[in-house]
């Protein structure tokens, strides 16, 4: 039996309809929480899981104990409607009262802006150097690239089970193949662990994609339909392939569209998107079959110490449900074990799974992972969770951490080496949510908010410190800088434009109002130089 939610409760539960704007609704939920006896974040977080799961959400969707906990932190910018609203049923079951709730958001909603600190991009993240099987799946999205019907591809399956990986490769072979001649990528951020990273903004994004195709800003329009339209007319004769990674839905992806013959939209999917009016073609994605996965795991530890046994990987392979990010974890385990056969892996594997019987296979895989891992990495892990922007360099880990550079660097690696960061191919990092998700529970229990809180200041001061020499701010404490007009100045802030916006923001709702002050000046001089239309909004 697992405690109960609701302790006990005295008088009236509070009144969200009080609330004007996140923060008090925020203040009012931590007010419930008391009101119903301070149960802890475990209780309420099972509670949760249980109403989720009698409404049929399925098990790979599951509430966590630090998603729940961020619910009550002060300095949200966004929340998840559907799991506050979870979260209030878990500490008062009146329906009536939810009704209050759903009310609220909806009210503090109409005001809130949606997240605009997306990078797109014209280059894609690495392939994967030992991608293994989906051959059907490979010969029907060529077959519909070459073709010119669709307009879009969605792919579409779990968490895990390879769809950015299967997008990622077919857009490499495209481009090799000559099918089309540049790429534009962004990942949507559709599901994010953290409630303060909302899913891009789809206006952001057609800023973004509309820069890269070398539109002037002051050309930009400020309804999202006039945008649109200049994107899909800035596409006319030209043969792009556009990759919508991590979509949450198809309010988001219907304006990203392109409509124009030679240019194909790949996007990446949990759910099934509702694209009215368009020609859009579906392709689910399930696990890799028993074969695929047993190729895929002995491609991955091919050249390792643990050597070839065909019935040690079958049983490994039996133990990760077929997810290729589950196999992609177990691999680099095996590569990191000296000494360790295949089938000793496959034992305390095995071993594992009988004694937690309950915990998914792919946190079975994490956890095995980040236990290998010495404690300095385990914590850089863990604080990469808290940095706001989409994707990090080593200078921004050494910052989190307070280390140098090249030890970050060095960490991100090993990281990336156990496959617990992806990289892209300009060099800078992405943590995939799941991994992001397993590392914030992590964080959540061994890091104290201090340590987490002198982590971010470190993190705000570097960017201060960088953007004030940048810019040639007169807060700066450095010899003379390039001047913000200048090619090296403006070149560092057209490549963290999104990251200061993210960090900006973060600082200004999270209790460092002098690091937003002063980066909010220095990105005000940077839109006077006619740069991003994006970060206006900064500064407002």
């Amino acid at each position: 039996m697992t405690e109960p939610v609701v302790v006990r409760a005295f008088g009236m539960p509070p009144d969200p309809s009080q609330a004007g704007t996140l923060a008090e609704l925020i203040d009012v939920l931590r007010a419930l929480k008391a009101w119903a006896g301070n149960p802890s974040y475990d209780a309420i977080t099972q509670r949760v899981n249980r109403i989720w799961s009698a409404a049929g959400r399925p098990p790979g969707e599951r509430a966590r104990k630090s998603t729940v906990a961020d619910c009550f932190k002060t300095g949200r910018r966004r929340l998840n409607g559907d799991l506050l609203i979870a979260v209030v049923r878990a500490l008062h079951t009146d329906v009536g009262y939810l009704g209050g709730w759903r009310q609220a958001l909806r009210d503090i909603g109409a005001k809130a802006h949606t997240a605009s600190e997306i990078r797109a991009q014209d280059i894609l993240p690495e392939d994967l150097r030992w991608f293994t099987g989906r051959g059907r799946e490979l010969r029907a999205l060529r077959d519909l690239a070459g073709s010119g019907r669709p307009a879009a591809i969605t792919i579409e399956g779990l968490a895990g089970v390879g769809k950015t990986q299967l997008a990622v490769h077919a857009a490499h072979e495209f481009i090799r193949q000559g099918l089309f001649e540049r790429v534009l990528y962004v990942n949507l951020r559709g599901f994010h662990p953290d409630p303060a990273q909302a899913p891009a903004d789809p206006v952001t994004v057609l800023d973004g994609f509309l820069g890269l195709l070398e539109t002037p800003a002051a050309d930009l329009p400020r309804q999202t339909d006039a945008r649109t339209e200049l994107f899909r007319q800035q596409l006319t004769g030209a043969r792009i392939l556009i990759v919508l990674d991590n979509a949450a839905d198809a309010s988001q992806v219907e304006p990203l569209l392109p409509q124009t013959a030679g240019c194909l939209a790949l996007v990446t999917t949990r759910r099934r998107l509702n694209l009215a009016g368009q020609a859009v073609h579906r392709l689910v994605l399930d696990v890799l079959t028993p074969e695929e996965a047993t190729t895929y795991l002995a491609r991955a530890v091919s050249g390792t110490t643990a050597g070839v046994d065909a019935d040690a990987l079958m049983r490994i392979v039996r133990h990760c449900d077929r997810l290729p990010l589950t196999l992609s974890l177990i691999a680099a385990q095996i590569g990191a074990s000296p000494g360790w056969t295949l089938a000793d892996h496959a034992e305390r594997i095995e071993d594992r799974h009988r004694r937690r019987r309950l915990e998914s296979q792919v946190e079975l895989a994490l956890q095995l992972s980040y236990q290998h891992l010495p404690a300095a990495r385990r914590r850089l892990l863990r604080l990469l969770t808290l940095h706001p922007g989409q994707d990090l360099s080593a200078d921004i880990a050494g910052a989190l951490a307070g280390t140098s550079t090249a030890a970050a660097a060095d960490e991100l690696r090993h990281l990336h080496d156990d496959h617990l960061l992806q990289r892209t191919t300009s060099g800078r990092y992405v943590l995939h949510d799941l991994v992001a998700t397993f590392a914030a529970d992590r964080a959540c229990d061994e890091d104290a908010p201090s340590a987490q809180r002198a982590a971010l200041t470190r993190l705000f001061d570097y960017f201060l410190t960088e953007a004030t020499a940048a810019a040639n701010s007169p807060y700066s404490t450095r010899p003379a800088a390039a001047p913000i007009g200048s090619g090296t100045a403006r070149s560092w802030l057209d490549a963290e434009r999104t990251t200061l916006n993210a960090i900006v923001r973060r600082a200004a709702t999270g209790g460092w109002p002098e690091h937003a002050v002063r980066l909010s000046a220095i990105l005000h001089s940077y839109v006077d130089g006619g740069y991003y239309p994006g970060t206006v909004g900064v500064h407002k």
